[in-house]
C-alpha cells in the first residue's frame, strides 16, 4: 500500500520560541503578533530558563564549611535548633556517635525537622528549605551547639532568592484596535542589559505567520511515537491530486510533466463566454488523466500495490464559482471517484493576483481555503 508524508495540517496558529529583547525599561516585552490567548503564553529567559508567571525562585540553602566524618558528643555538640519561616524553633538531638558520616548525620537531622531538608554534599552537610522565594523561604540557625562542628555560623539567617521576576500579560490601554494588543510585563527589571526572552503564544488566524491566514500549513509533523505522520488510501489520493493540480506545470525540473496550468489560468480575466472557465476545466482533466497513468505505471511496471481507495478512477465534475463578496476570489470544486466507487471532493479557494501582488507586496495571493475532511492518518 502506498503512503506519503502528510503535508496538509490544520494550523494551530501557535508561535514557538519567538526571540525578543525587552524595551528600554528592561521589563516590557512586545510580541511580533497579537496574543490571542493569555493561557497559551510561555516565557523562556536567555534560551535556558523556563519562567512561569510567578517567576523563578530558589530555596534558602547553604553548605557547611567542615568535612566529615564528625564526632557527636552528648551534651557538647549534639543539639541543632532551627527556625523555619518565622515558625517556632525546632530542636533535634543527635545520639552520640564517633566518626559519623555526612549521610548518616543528615538522616538523623531530618527525622526531627520540618520545612528544611538536610543532605550530604560530598563529605559536607548541606540544607535547603522546602519552600522558595525571598519572603517564603527563610531559615535561622540559633542556639545550636552542633553548628560549629558541621561548619555553620550560629545566629545566621539564610533566605531564598528570586532568580527571575514574575510576569503578567496585560492589554494595551492606549489602543482601540480590533485585534488583541497584549504585551508581557515583568514585575521587576531584568538584571542584565543583554537578557532576552523567547515566548510561545497563540496568535490570531489573520496574523499567523505559519499559515499566512489560510488556516492550513504545509509541513511534516511527528506522531506520538516519533514517526512522521503519513496519509494513505483516499487521503493519499486527495493529497496527490492537490499537489498535481496546484503545482505549476514544468516547475519541477526533474519531472517537467508534473503539475498543471491552473494557477496561471486562474489569474486571467474571467469572461461571460466561459472561455477561461473551459480552459481551467480542460487543464484539470488533462492533469487528472496524466496522474491516472502514473498510478497505473506504479502498479503495473513497478509492481507496487495501489489500493482501490487511492487509485484515481474517474473525474466526475469540476465546478468554478466566483465569490459574490470578492471578485478576485474564485472557488474550484473537483469531484473524483476512486476505484472503490467512493466519491471524493477537493475544494480550494484561490485569489486572482493583483498588480501589487505581482510585485510581491501582498501575502494574500494564492490558496485561501481547502478541504481537510475525511483524512486517514497513519503514525
Amino acid at each position: 500500500m502506498s503512503y506519503d508524508r502528510q503535508i496538509d495540517q490544520i494550523c494551530p496558529h501557535y508561535t514557538v520560541q519567538e526571540a525578543l529583547f525587552p524595551g528600554t525599561d528592561r521589563q516590557t516585552i512586545f510580541p511580533m503578533r497579537p496574543i490571542a490567548s493569555i493561557g497559551s503564553v510561555k516565557v523562556r529567559l536567555n534560551g535556558a530558563i523556563d519562567v512561569p508567571s510567578p517567576g523563578v525562585a530558589i530555596p534558602a540553602q547553604a553548605v557547611g564549611s567542615l568535612q566529615g566524618p564528625f564526632t557527636i558528643m552528648t551534651g557538647v555538640n549534639d543539639t541543632l535548633v532551627v527556625k523555619v519561616n518565622q515558625g517556632t524553633p525546632q530542636t533535634v538531638v543527635v545520639p552520640s556517635s564517633s566518626q559519623i558520616s555526612a549521610d548518616v548525620l543528615s538522616y538523623e537531622l531530618n527525622l526531627g525537622l520540618q520545612g528544611v531538608y538536610f543532605q550530604s554534599s560530598g563529605s559536607n552537610v548541606s540544607f535547603m528549605t522546602t519552600t522558595e522565594g525571598i519572603n517564603t523561604s527563610v531559615i535561622f540557625l540559633t542556639g545550636s551547639t552542633m553548628c560549629p562542628t558541621i561548619g555553620f555560623l550560629v545566629n545566621r539567617e539564610f533566605r531564598g532568592q528570586q532568580v527571575v521576576p514574575g510576569w503578567t500579560v496585560i492589554a494595551d490601554p492606549t489602543t482601540l484596535l480590533t485585534q488583541p494588543n497584549r504585551f508581557i510585563v515583568f514585575d521587576l527589571p531584568l538584571t542584565s542589559g543583554t537578557d532576552f526572552v523567547e515566548i510561545d503564544y497563540t496568535t490570531t488566524s489573520q496574523m499567523c505567520r505559519r499559515c499566512g491566514g489560510t488556516g492550513v500549513e504545509y509541513d511534516w509533523r511527528l506522531g506520538q511515537n516519533g514517526n512522521v505522520i503519513t496519509v494513505q488510501d483516499e487521503a493519499l489520493l486527495i493529497q496527490e491530486l492537490q499537489k498535481d493540480f496546484f503545482t505549476l506545470l514544468g516547475s519541477n525540473s526533474f519531472h517537467t510533466w508534473y503539475g498543471s496550468d491552473l494557477l496561471d489560468t486562474i489569474g486571467s480575466k474571467l469572461t461571460a463566454g466561459g472561455f477561461i472557465q473551459n480552459l481551467i476545466v480542460s487543464d484539470i482533466n488533462t492533469a487528472f488523466d496524466r496522474w491516472q497513468q502514473v498510478k497505473q505505471q506504479q502498479q503495473q511496471n513497478l509492481g507496487q500495490y495501489v489500493s482501490d481507495k487511492e487509485f484515481p478512477y474517474r473525474l466526475l465534475s469540476v465546478s468554478l464559482q466566483q465569490s459574490t463578496q470578492d471578485p478576485t476570489v474564485i472557488f474550484v470544486t473537483i469531484n473524483v471517484m476512486n476505484r472503490s466507487n467512493q466519491p471524493i471532493q477537493i475544494s480550494r479557494g484561490l485569489k486572482i493576483p493583483q498588480p501589487l501582488d505581482l510585485l510581491g507586496a501582498s501575502q494574500q495571493t494564492g490558496l485561501i481555503r481547502q478541504s481537510l475532511s475525511n483524512y486517514v492518518l497513519t503514525q
